[in-house]
């Protein structure tokens, strides 16, 4: 039962970027601006999937790696929970017209798909085949804000999020560690694909290159883009996302 997305009279504007870009609190700012011009907005969510979206989260929350699902399962989830959002969320409001937005979607399954050694190919005419056939029209009127952030900032926000999210190291821990080791995932890590034994340096240099080809892969998939694509600095002051949201995507659209 896929609805038809032939001139829909609301707005999808998604926003996207690495892990570490801080996309809710621009998504909340936007989300004030045009409800300051009386603009009705409904936020679609990652992984808000009924039971989809409950399993995804407990998935990635088991500490040990071989009791999860294998990371392109993940992927075909993720994907899944994208579409049923479309379907009971994005496209029902967007007939309202409300301005929706949407927290990730498309190119953030490109990324991963990506990383896990998929080709760009196989991406979009396998797994994401819907995108250019039955919601082409909805995605090619699409508005995408891209976050951008450097390196070095991700991993500081990174280790911050760690930090507050892993209870399970003392105080004292916390703070001799300094790193991405709270994250149960690094913790997990005991060989290199080499199958040398990891040490603390080894992992620090793990996550900071799987890092830094994350963001690079966004950098090529966005550099491929034909959409309507704005870039904002994800690093910027409040006032200074504020100002780009309005000026780039607010007075720009509406």
């Amino acid at each position: 039962n896929i609805s038809n997305c032939h001139a829909l009279p609301g707005t999808l504007i998604t926003f996207e970027g690495p892990d570490g870009s801080g996309k809710s609190t621009p998504i909340r700012i936007l989300k004030k601006l045009l409800e300051k011009k009386k603009k009705k907005v409904t936020v679609s969510s990652w992984k808000n999937c009924p039971i989809l979206g409950d399993f995804l989260k407990q998935n990635e929350s088991l500490k040990k790696f071989d009791e999860r699902v294998l990371p392109e399962t993940n992927l075909f989830l993720q994907a899944a929970d994208l579409l049923y959002r479309i379907e009971r969320e994005v496209i029902p409001a967007m007939k309202k017209w409300h301005i929706v937005i949407l927290d990730r979607g498309v190119q953030t399954l490109i990324v991963r798909g990506l990383m896990l050694g998929m080709s760009d190919y196989q991406l979009r005419s396998g797994l994401l085949w819907w995108r250019n056939s039955i919601y082409r029209e909805l995605f090619d009127n699409a508005t995408t804000i891209e976050l951008t952030i450097t390196l070095d900032e991700s991993l500081s926000r990174l280790k911050k999020r760690a930090m507050q999210e892993n209870t399970s190291l003392t105080k004292s821990e916390k703070k001799s560690e300094g790193t991405l080791l709270g994250l149960d995932f690094i913790n997990s890590l005991v060989y290199s694909p080499e199958g040398k034994k990891m040490t603390r340096n080894d992992k620090r240099n793990f996550i900071r290159k799987t890092q830094g080809d994350i963001i690079e892969t966004y950098k090529k998939v966005f550099k491929d883009e034909k959409g309507k694509v704005f870039a904002v600095n994800g690093e910027g002051t409040l006032k200074e996302v504020e100002y780009d949201l309005k000026r780039k995507v607010v007075d720009a659209l509406f």
